[in-house]
This record gives C-alpha cells, sequence and structure tokens, in this order.
C-alpha cells in the first residue's frame, strides 16, 4: 500500500491512499507553467491539475525527490516531484490548492488558445505591416 498525506472532504488528513486512486479530481489543461526547482527555472506544460497535484511535460524531467513551485498564471504551489517517465512528471502539493485557484487555472486554459490565436494574429498583421517585433 503506497502512503501519501491526502486531503478528506472534512479538511484532515489521510496518511493512507492505495496506490492508483486519485485523491481529487483532476481537470485537463495542457497549458504553459513553470516549475522553479532548487537546480534552476523550467519551462513545462502543465497537462493536469488537481487540488493535491500537477502532472507536467517537461524537457528536463526532475527527479523524485526534488522540492519546488508549480507557477502558472500567477498562481504557485510548492510540492514535490514524486515521479518522471519519458519527459513527464508527476508533483503532489505540500498544501491543498485551494478550489478557487484551480478554477482561476482552468478558466485561464479555457481562453489560453483564444489568446494564444490572437496573438499569432496580432504577430502576422505586425510582420506584414513592417512593425517591429516586440521582444
Amino acid at each position: 500500500m503506497l502512503a501519501m498525506s491526502i486531503m478528506q472532504p472534512s479538511g484532515g488528513y489521510s496518511l493512507h491512499r492505495r496506490a492508483g486512486r486519485r485523491a481529487a479530481s483532476r481537470v485537463r489543461l495542457r497549458i504553459p507553467a513553470t516549475i522553479i526547482l532548487l537546480s534552476g527555472k523550467y519551462p513545462c506544460r502543465l497537462d493536469d491539475l488537481s487540488q493535491t497535484g500537477a502532472r507536467l511535460t517537461i524537457d528536463s524531467a526532475p527527479l523524485p525527490g526534488a522540492s519546488g513551485v508549480l507557477v502558472v498564471n500567477g498562481i504557485e504551489a510548492f510540492g514535490e516531484v514524486v515521479w518522471n517517465s519519458m519527459g513527464r512528471a508527476g508533483m503532489v502539493f505540500d498544501e491543498p490548492m485551494p478550489l478557487d485557484q484551480v478554477i482561476a487555472v482552468r478558466h485561464f486554459a479555457d481562453s489560453f488558445a483564444e489568446h494564444e490565436q490572437l496573438a499569432r494574429e496580432r504577430m502576422v498583421r505586425d510582420f506584414v505591416q513592417g512593425r517591429p517585433r516586440n521582444t
């Protein structure tokens, strides 16, 4: 049996959780994020998120046991990498992420594709009109 700390609906922690079971519902995202570790700051893609953890796609996946901060759209979550495999990593948060922050990240993800499309259109328009790129 895999032991890990998870948040219970009553607000207390349970010290035991069966392997393969989710402690909280996850939302699928696929949005840019950053993980900050002692070894540096790394861009990554946030694939899914829950109040208790996240799954990331990252070029240099950190080793299990690495502690750090996941940053996405101004929201930060402290935690530890618990697994990595083929460019992906799983992170469990030290403290559960407040539900309103999970929802805020979800709203950001919902509008991200639209923002990206508008940014591409703006970049093409500026290029066609001979405006310098903002770097």
